[in-house]
């Protein structure tokens, strides 16, 4: 059973559009970025483990998302060898936020992933933090350190 949580009350997107080479690349397809003030909604997760809040939070750009969603199918296919053809389509069959996390001096990306059922719901991707009870494999979410270019977190609502 699959329940998602919305939060009352609006959180800020930052809107990355277009693909000007003074704006930089657009963000990928299905990738959102959320404003700091929702990292405290996001971590909160019921079915997983997330990473420890942080200090601030810090506004990744679209960069940095095209950084950590390229090295993700492999971290993903090292972590899960016999699940690598379930990766095989990661950013176009899974919807993402994103939030920025500081901690200890280092910067962070911390992802929440939802495999996208098109099921046409009316929840708000841009502004409200995806919050999922159970859902198994189908949900998970990742932390990635900018400065190290690794994954330091890696949580699924439930078995692979």
């Amino acid at each position: 059973m699959r329940t998602m949580t919305v939060a009352i009350g609006a959180v800020g997107l930052l809107v990355l559009a277009g693909s000007s080479a003074a704006a930089g690349p657009a963000l990928p397809k299905g990738a959102y970025i959320l404003s700091g003030s929702a990292v405290p909604k996001i971590l909160r997760q019921c079915s997983r483990r997330a990473p420890k809040a942080g200090e601030d939070s810090w506004q990744p750009r679209a960069a940095n998302i095209r950084e950590l969603e390229a090295a993700l199918p492999g971290e993903l296919r090292k972590r899960s060898p016999g699940e690598s053809s379930r990766w095989q389509n990661l950013l176009r069959d899974w919807r993402r936020q994103y939030v920025g996390i500081v901690r200890g001096e280092r910067r962070y990306i911390y992802g929440s992933f939802a495999q996208d059922d098109s099921s046409g719901s009316a929840f708000d991707w841009q502004r409200e933090p995806m919050q999922v009870c159970d859902g198994g494999a189908s949900f998970f979410g990742v932390e990635y350190d900018i400065a190290s270019r690794r994954f330091t977190h890696l949580a699924f609502n439930g078995p692979y």
